[in-house]
């Protein structure tokens, strides 16, 4: 699930970049167009070219708006689902591109995490409620708290 969530907020964080750059890419071209002064000594043809140049330009400006908006709607949609996906099996998602995860423990009155991150094969680690991933300690050793 992970993996899948990692794989779907990527993908949408690219077309998010994409969206981005073509956005300043209208903007930039919009600004160009506008800073070409129209003289009194210039054809009424340059003026209109000019001024159809830059009608295309806020349309493109337009529609990269719209197309950023939609991409930002979409990646922080996908980033929400795949958060409660995660959260909803009881597991602290404490970092979603490294796939670190926290599972609750408790043994009598002594509660603590399991840890485990996505490029180790099995729950190798555990810390207190209190120390996060700097406090990991091996498995091994947890029988000493208990």
């Amino acid at each position: 699930m992970l993996l899948q969530a990692n794989q779907e907020i990527t993908k949408h964080a690219e077309i998010l970049a994409n969206a981005y750059a073509v956005h300043e890419s209208c903007e930039q071209a919009m600004s160009t167009v506008k800073a070409v002064k129209v003289t009194n000594s210039e054809s009424s043809q340059n003026q209109d070219d000019n001024l159809a140049e830059l009608r295309k330009c806020r349309l493109n400006f337009q529609s990269s708006i719209e197309s950023l908006s939609q991409a930002k709607q979409n990646y922080i949609q996908t980033l929400n689902f795949c958060l409660e996906e995660i959260s909803q099996t009881g597991v602290i998602l404490r970092d979603i591109k490294s796939g670190l995860l926290d599972f609750p423990a408790r043994m009598d009155d002594f509660e603590y995490y399991l840890c485990w991150q996505a490029n180790e094969d099995d729950i190798q680690y555990w810390h207190m409620i209190d120390d996060g991933f700097t406090g990991r300690r091996p498995l091994a050793v947890l029988s000493e708290y208990l």
